[in-house]
């Protein structure tokens, strides 16, 4: 059988040589073809997946709809997806020759269309970039995107393509108040602030806590009446644990906020393992804008409170309490006390408190560096003010614009300067609001590349800018903006260089959130509810790590040159203890990801099983086997599924005894729908492999079904059995990770590839963009699927270097 398909393999090969070796005639080769297999289901009398075929016009150039619909009508054909299995399959030479016209009637309209299309003129920044930026343009880590309205989604679930990324009056105006509101906070006036410092050894009581030993109840308490309005500050807390066999770490964390009646705001920080039976001392940092501050004329509660609490599972593992003994018998008179029965062993890890320290606002010198980054030290300034605020806002500009700055382009903004400075503000009034202009200019919000009549390369300064927000998602650094004033970006090996440097810096973390999160939809976890009847002991807190454990998957395969097939299988995962013990997998202690070796029997590896996925694609209640099988298509193969018709009836789980059924049975009778067959036998099988995980993420026997008469649940099988839709049969999820890497990859790595290419360009991929695919693929493959070397292919490509 192996060898009677690697003949037909050879043949077709060799078909398809000698048939793109010399034009293919549409009418009298490829048209006869169409009528005889695919006319029947896609033509004038029926149009299933509302495709037709016989109406389809063959002039791809002069229809970009239709040109689409070719495109993915190879697809299906090269894939075995049409003709459907129920149908006479295509011959060899009829195959070739249809996909071959499709092959070659595409690489003509990409020529055509070379020097026209596949260009990003104006980008907008999404929320990301922006928060990013303007973190790293004005120097101060606070919230500057937290009015802005959310990002819009692409078609392949990517946040930064140019055509989702709208702007309205509306939104302006809420950039306007980011800016004021960044400005205000970076350019200081006024003496120096006095600095508070506080170090409290004692606990106070609030409402019956206030303990220097925390468990998972009790807090240490600190009170201060004194303290800064506005800036940053450090709570210093010297602790210790007190840890137990076969637990975690107990995790640190603060709160800040106030005493209201029975009520308490407060917002916390974020916690630290204490992994030590030795004291030590623990910083935490954050601006105290951030949280809510008592009213300073209110007098039933005064004072800001600090609360020291142990965060160890957010009480998902509860103390193991012991059993209360009776009471010990009084000694008669004459007789000796009995021995003090022994403390019961710890069963919960314990922090200790021995003091704590406040300090606010803290600074490294006055003014600060944001400001003075900004209005930076000069003769100018007492000299000549209007030279001097020139500068500033040339210095400012430039570093906002992400390139050069001067001449008639910084004549507006100084001549707003004169005015507001004529209209009576102070010096420091008018270059806020004048520096607020350039934030809410295009130059700054947007991507902004000159448009022409053709394509050209990209200057440095693009160039830098492309790359930046490819791999950091914020503005390029001093040394890449020095690289691109030395003209030097376009030198190859400067320019891989700076990949490189980029992808060893820590921003690089951005890059995993943004493509990893949006490619794997990892945030679907947070848009499912999980239903506590039939999961009572998950956390919601879980959703972080399963969020976690995907991304810092990514990263290790990244940056450790891992094969990118370790997304379809793999021996290890990223752990935390939280994740761990809900796996049920001996992993870390602590809240930190950690690479964990994987067993056969541990039934994980892959992104598959990773909780992200199985959980963000459920019920809340049970597996969703469409759902997950949707995933598979869209996010690892690029091949998703047609939207079904409006009329389309949905699983009515509503009815008891439908809902009672084996899923495999509820997909059955919804496939007896004409209308639902077609699609739902190509999707069902590959959801119906992961039916050994529940809707939590963990792996099951049973599945649970509600009784239809009184409470409590019936227990059904799972099964798992399923046969895809080329014939391959698949017994468990491991059979569909091997089916996958050895029947798939090559699917896959196009799929990766067009997927990273998309967020490198920040735009959808056309059909002319087709050959740099399949170029930057065949390099990826080569590459032994290593993520870093399709990185640099990427930024090597015309499609990224050129506009």
């Amino acid at each position: 059988m192996r060898l009677n398909v690697f003949f037909s393999l050879i043949l077709s090969h060799l078909l398809a040589g000698a048939i793109a070796a010399e034009q293919v005639d549409f009418a009298s080769q490829v048209k006869p073809v169409l009528a005889a297999s695919c006319f029947k289901c896609h033509g004038e009398k029926k149009q299933k997946g509302e495709l037709r075929i016989d109406t389809l016009s063959p002039d791809l150039l002069a229809d970009r709809r239709s040109a689409e619909r070719w495109h993915d009508i190879r697809d299906a054909v090269r894939l075995g997806d049409m003709p459907p299995e129920d149908e006479p399959p295509l011959g060899d030479r009829e195959r070739q020759a249809l996909l071959a016209w499709i092959d070659q009637e595409i690489d003509a309209l990409a020529a055509a269309r070379k020097n026209t299309d596949g260009r990003v003129v104006l980008r907008r920044l999404n929320r990301a970039e922006y928060q990013n930026t303007m973190r790293d343009l004005i120097g101060i880590e606070t919230d500057y995107a937290g009015n802005l309205p959310p990002d819009g989604r692409s078609e392949g679930g990517f946040q930064n393509d140019g055509s989702t990324l709208q702007m309205s009056d509306l939104q302006l105006d809420y950039y306007l108040q980011a800016a004021r509101a960044a400005l205000a906070r970076a350019i200081v006036t006024g003496p120096e602030p006095e600095v508070f410092s506080h170090t409290i050894t004692k606990t106070v009581q609030d409402k019956g806590r206030g303990s220097h030993l925390l468990d998972d109840d009790q807090q240490f308490v600190a009170k201060l009446k004194d303290y800064p309005p506005e800036g940053e500050f450090i709570i210093r807390a010297k602790a210790r644990a007190k840890l137990v066999p076969d637990r975690g770490y107990p995790q640190l964390r603060a709160a800040v906020g106030y005493r209201a009646d029975v009520r308490a705001p407060r917002a916390f920080l974020d916690p630290v393992d204490v992994t030590s039976e030795e004291w030590q001392t623990f910083e935490l940092r954050e601006r105290i804008e951030h949280f809510p501050l008592p009213s300073k004329t209110q007098s039933k509660f005064p004072g800001l409170l600090i609360w020291l609490d142990n965060a160890y599972a957010e009480g998902r593992d509860k103390p193991l309490k012991p059993k209360r003994k009776k009471k010990p018998k009084k000694p008669k008179k004459g007789e000796a006390a009995p021995e003090p029965e022994p403390h019961p062993p710890l069963t919960y890890p314990l922090i200790e408190i021995e003091s704590m320290e406040f300090v606010g606002p803290v600074f490294d010198q006055w003014p600060p560096r944001h400001h003075t980054q900004i209005l930076f030290p000069s003769d100018e300034r007492e000299t000549d003010e209007p030279a001097y605020a020139v500068a500033v806002i040339e210095r400012f500009a430039s570093r906002a614009f992400r390139r050069p700055v001067g001449g008639k382009e910084l004549s507006p903004y100084a001549d707003f300067f004169r005015e507001a400075r004529a209209g009576g503000l102070s010096f420091e009034e008018a270059i806020r609001e004048t520096l607020a202009m350039v934030l809410i200019s295009p130059e700054f919000l947007y991507l902004v590349e000159p448009a022409g009549d053709t394509k050209r390369r990209v200057d440095d300064w693009e160039l830098a800018s492309r790359l930046s927000y490819f791999l950091w998602s914020t503005m390029p650094d001093a040394r890449l903006l020095a690289a691109a004033e030395a003209g030097q970006l376009g030198d190859p090996k400067t320019l891989q260089a700076e990949v490189e440097r980029l992808l060893a810096d820590g921003r690089s973390w951005r890059f995993v959130e943004q493509f990893c999160g949006q490619w794997l939809d990892v945030d679907a976890v947070d848009r499912v509810a999980v239903n506590p009847e039939y999961y009572p002991d998950f956390d919601n807190q879980l959703k972080v790590s399963m969020r976690g454990e995907t991304l810092h998957f990514f990263r290790e395969v990244m940056r450790n040159d891992l094969s990118a097939l370790s997304f379809l299988d793999a021996d290890f995962t990223m752990l935390d203890e939280p994740l761990a013990k809900h796996y049920g997998l001996a992993g870390p202690r602590g809240s930190a990801f950690e690479r964990v070796a994987l067993r056969p029997g541990d039934r994980r590896g892959g992104v598959l099983a990773q909780g992200s996925m199985l959980l963000g694609n459920s019920t809340g209640d049970d597996s969703h086997p469409v759902k997950r099988a949707v995933w598979i298509r869209e996010r690892l193969l690029d091949d998703p599924p047609s939207e079904p018709p409006p009329n389309v009836p949905s699983l009515d789980t509503t009815d008891p005894d439908f809902a009672r059924l084996p899923v495999r049975e509820q997909l059955r009778v919804h496939r007896e729908e004409a209308s639902c067959n077609d699609c739902h036998r190509s999707i069902d099988p590959w959801g119906i492999a992961l039916e050994n995980f529940g809707g939590d993420g963990l792996w099951r026997d049973q599945i649970k079904r509600r009784k239809s008469k009184g409470k409590g649940f019936d227990l059904q099988p799972v099964e798992a059995a399923t046969t895809l839709p080329d014939g391959s049969e698949i017994g468990s999820l491991q059979d569909l990770k091997a089916y996958l890497a050895a029947n798939r990859n090559g699917q896959f790595a196009e799929a990766f590839t067009t997927k990273l290419l998309t967020y490198a360009l920040g735009r959808g991929l056309e059909l002319a963009d087709e050959p740099q695919v399949e170029e930057l693929t065949q390099k990826f493959i080569h590459s032994g699927y290593r993520i870093p070397a399709l990185i640099h292919s990427i930024v090597a490509s015309e499609a990224f270097q050129s506009k």
